[in-house]
């Protein structure tokens, strides 16, 4: 893989590198630190690669640096107040949540009164607040928080929440609410979102799974749906639906690039236009969550409009590097989380066995209508995609979805129909008389597949238990059968000397 062609792939590769091996410390750390630039200095005098191959390890040592200032607390971390008795002021930055025995909210601390130096000390880190009063679950994100509590450590959960920067919780009879933080940009698209949903919930011609499968769909907000249901959609293969991607995104661009087609000549492709379609993107992004699979589509679709606008050829995988590059020096600790690591299994599965297999089932078959066409379009990206995620499903779940690929082409379709539904819906719910009917159609496609994924998971023998393995392994093995895999197919399909792929 030249490096002059695919930048982004090696600064991603050298910078995800960098950050695990700041978990390495003593001599494996320094052995594979000498690897890597032995290996860079070999390919540079003596395979005469261009110069570019130094960009591993020097984006290794930035991801290194970059995952080591990470680690550093701040000089007045909430975390050193522990043990003390405070009256806090912070800003929600979450959805308040409904625990077993309590009403949970992520806050965000600035400062806390020390009762007993009565001195007030600014301070920066996240807070899990837990209350009582059901009534914190109407606070929209954003507003700030006052309470007295006692500070403690986390004892449920304490790995999961350190990657997400929370090491203090605290209890508290009562808070007291504020005002809305204007500086929290997140926080608008937060409060939107909640205004969506609340909209939808009330001109919804039923609530339950259906509205909940929507939502998710939609504008990614998954606290409605039962564990019943996402085991289901989990069971059959295609909880991929219910996580905003590329197939989300792709359906914003397509709406819009359908009004911007209907725009007078020239304007559709205009600078403006396209600007103004960026920023739909971004901000689509935003609305849904900013999770790590919806950002990874963000970034690239936002790579596909800027190279349409500056009329340069769109790589993907240079796309996929660049928008790994971005997430992990912007957050470190991304790299760790599932969602991250099955979205970009699944794209570099499509992009190493989609047009192999597509090219297999066009020489098997001699159908060339549409629907056939499209048949074999949803087949090879299902195909494709599971490829790509195997092993991390196999490591982080155990178990093989036998139906997968009948639950995609009948939950994809259905999926496709569900979300432009749910688009027109969003848009019209606001016109009196008008909001209750467009909300018919999405709901009864939400139903359907619902229903057809139940189906399928019920069916006999409709997973495959599988022994276990350690999550680095099925990384490894990700990372090995899409690279060389897929290096093979495709010189095979380049060489056509592979006959089910001539």
């Amino acid at each position: 893989m030249p490096a002059w062609r695919y930048p982004f792939v090696w600064a991603a590769a050298g910078m995800i590198l960098g950050i695990l091996l700041a978990e390495i410390s003593g001599k494996g750390a320094l052995l594979i630190w000498g690897g890597i630039v032995g290996g860079s200095a070999y390919a540079w005098f003596r395979l005469q690669w261009g110069r570019l191959v130094w960009s591993l390890p020097l984006f290794a040592f930035l991801g290194w640096v970059r995952a080591w200032v990470e680690k550093l607390p701040p000089p007045n971390a909430l975390s050193t107040f522990t043990g003390h008795l405070v009256r806090l002021s912070g800003y929600v930055i979450e959805e308040p949540f409904r625990t077993k025995r309590a009403y949970r909210l992520l806050l965000r601390v600035d400062s806390v009164y020390l009762y007993r130096l009565r001195q007030l000390f600014p301070t920066e880190g996240r807070l899990l607040l837990y209350v009582r009063d059901s009534s914190v679950m109407t606070i929209p994100v954003g507003t700030r928080i006052y309470a007295s509590c006692r500070l403690d450590s986390i004892r449920f959960g304490a790995d999961y929440w350190a990657r997400q920067k929370v090491f203090v919780s605290a209890f508290s009879e009562e808070v007291e609410k504020g005002k809305i933080e204007p500086l929290y940009l997140f926080g608008y698209f937060q409060r939107l979102r909640q205004a969506i949903i609340a909209k939808m919930e009330s001109t919804s011609p039923l609530s339950g799974a259906p509205l909940a499968v929507a939502q998710a769909l939609l504008l990614g907000y998954k606290r409605g749906i039962e564990p019943e249901v996402r085991e289901t959609f989990q069971l059959s293969g295609a909880a991929h639906i219910l996580a905003v991607s590329g197939m989300h995104v792709g359906l914003v661009l397509s709406v819009w690039l359908f009004l911007l087609s209907k725009l007078p000549a020239g304007w559709g492709r205009h600078w403006v236009s396209q600007s103004l379609l960026l920023v739909v993107v971004v901000m689509y992004g935003f609305l849904t969550g900013a999770s790590p699979s919806a950002m990874r589509a963000v970034i690239m679709g936002s790579v596909a409009i800027a190279a349409r606008m500056l009329q340069q050829l769109y790589l993907p995988l240079n796309a996929l590097g660049f928008a790994a590059f971005l997430q992990s020096a912007a957050e470190p600790n991304v790299i760790y989380e599932l969602g991250f690591q099955l979205s970009y299994a699944a794209v570099g599965g499509i992009m190493a066995f989609y047009e192999p297999i597509r090219t297999f089932l066009l020489r098997r078959s001699k159908k060339e209508s549409l629907f056939f066409s499209y048949l074999k379009d949803i087949t090879a990206v299902s195909l494709a995609a599971q490829g790509g995620t195997l092993f991390l499903s196999w490591a982080y779940f155990g178990r093989f979805p036998i139906y997968f690929l009948l639950a995609n082409l009948i939950a994809v379709p259905l999926a496709t129909a569900l979300a432009f539904s749910a688009v027109a819906w969003v848009g019209l719910m606001y016109v009196p008389g008008v909001a209750e009917i467009v909300g018919y159609p999405p709901y009864a496609f939400a139903w359907l597949l619902v229903k057809s994924v139940q189906l399928i998971s019920a069916l006999p023998g409709g997973s495959l238990s599988l022994p276990a393995i350690p999550p680095y392994l099925g990384v490894f093995l990700t990372l090995i059968t899409i690279v060389a895999v897929g290096v093979w197919l495709h010189h095979r399909l380049k060489e056509a000397k592979t006959p089910w792929l001539i």
